[in-house]
């Protein structure tokens, strides 16, 4: 006999929900009588959802969107990656991201793929980034100024492949420190590069992970990739995946004091290159191609001239030549103002333009600038010496004629 047992609360409403309306019984004599029990109201009837405990959520919606927002842009950084890397016009579009088990993931990949594990460091755990045989032809064949053919996926990669595809791992890896540069600064290494995705294991079959797969087009071929992220590495930075951190991580810090003085004391302690410009000279190619050892070419410059001495690449001093013992040395002479744009020069009426060039058009087009002489020099200039190769001191006037004087007669 089977074990009796009472209603719960939820049964007895599902049934009471399914007496139609209006419904009323007959006695013996064919009088109507109204129903003992009324309908519930619709709007009291209990919601219930199915909850699967083997695929627990583990974030929230706020924290989901961050994801996507996240995988959107490794697509695009990717994309512009992959461009410049491979010399062709490539795409990385995100498909569709999910939650799962890390079994399901390695269902959906297919068999014959390139599988990149890669760990986050300092974040404990590893991820995986794979993508298909066509896409893995293609790089193969653009690194090696190929034009994208694709090889025949019943061929196994060589040794040679291997490390082309070992080496492309860099690119990706850029991609990753980028896209999560916003929420923790992390840096991608590469740990191993397998062919079969039933060999990688980096985490329980019935783990939870993130995988975002994603459609590659590069040229006209196309592929697939996805990434998978176990929530173990995730684990320890959830609570930084906030839209309010993920949009907010670009806005540069005030600068304080001790922000100032830090930054200044790296910088004064950095190194620039300094070069100065004896003079320059343009000769057709010809002229080049018949250069040979002896041939001596007459520059642009004087040697009772100052000459442009560049920090950095940029053009700061005028300075002279000379030597400080048996060390070559420079003067400085003064400073380089920087031009600035005046833009008052714009509101003039288009007829006092078109006579200013009218003026200038009988000018010679190329100006050469003249730098002062040593008499021209202002009074209040305290020149300073500099010495290559560490030498230090003030530069004698002395010094300066001879190799004046012989630049001269040379």
């Amino acid at each position: 006999m089977a074990e009796s047992r009472a209603l719960s609360q939820w049964e007895i409403d599902a049934l009471l929900t399914q007496i139609p309306e209006g419904e009323s019984e007959q006695s013996s004599d064919g009088a109507a009588v109204a129903p003992a029990i009324s309908q519930p109201d619709r709007a009291f009837t209990r919601q219930i959802k199915s909850y699967d405990f083997r695929r627990p959520d583990k974030f929230s919606k706020e924290q989901w969107t961050t994801l996507q927002v996240m995988n959107e842009t490794f697509a695009r950084l990717a994309s512009a990656a992959f461009s410049s890397r491979l010399r062709t016009l490539s795409q990385v579009r995100l498909s569709s991201i999910d939650q799962g088990l890390y079994e399901e993931w390695q269902t959906q990949v297919p068999g014959q793929t390139v599988c990149y594990v890669l760990s986050l460091q300092p974040l404990a755990g590893n991820i995986v980034v794979e993508f298909n045989h066509d896409v893995a032809s293609e790089v193969i064949d653009r690194l090696l100024g190929g034009t994208g053919l694709l090889l025949d996926r019943g061929r196994e990669f060589g040794e040679i492949e291997m490390v082309l595809l070992r080496s492309f791992a860099t690119t990706i890896g850029a991609s990753l420190n980028e896209m999560w540069s916003a929420v923790a600064p992390i840096s991608a290494e590469l740990q191993d590069v397998s062919l079969d995705v039933g060999l990688v294991q980096v985490a329980n079959p019935n783990d939870v992970v993130i995988s975002a797969f994603f459609e590659v087009s590069i040229a006209e071929h196309l592929g697939a990739m996805s990434m998978c992220v176990p929530y173990t590495v995730l684990e320890p930075i959830a609570s930084k995946l906030s839209a309010q951190i993920w949009h907010g991580g670009g806005a540069a810090p005030e600068s304080t004091p001790r922000t100032r003085a830090i930054v200044s004391a790296a910088l004064n302690s950095a190194s620039v290159e300094i070069s100065v410009e004896l003079g320059s000279v343009e000769i057709p190619v010809s002229a080049v191609l018949q250069m040979s050892e002896g041939d001596t070419l007459l520059l642009d410059s004087r040697p009772e001239h100052l000459l442009p001495m560049f920090v950095g690449g940029e053009h700061r001093f005028l300075c002279r030549p000379g030597t400080v013992g048996n060390q070559i040395g420079i003067r400085v002479h003064e400073l380089v103002e920087e031009q600035v744009l005046d833009l008052s020069e714009f509101d003039e009426d288009e007829d006092e333009a078109e006579s200013r060039a009218a003026d200038e058009a009988g000018d010679d087009d190329r100006r050469v600038i003249d730098f002062p002489t040593p008499d021209e020099t202002p009074a209040e200039t305290e020149p300073s010496a500099i010495a290559g190769d560490g030498a230090a001191g003030e530069l004698p006037d002395a010094s300066l004629t001879a190799p004046i004087e012989e630049a001269a007669s040379a």
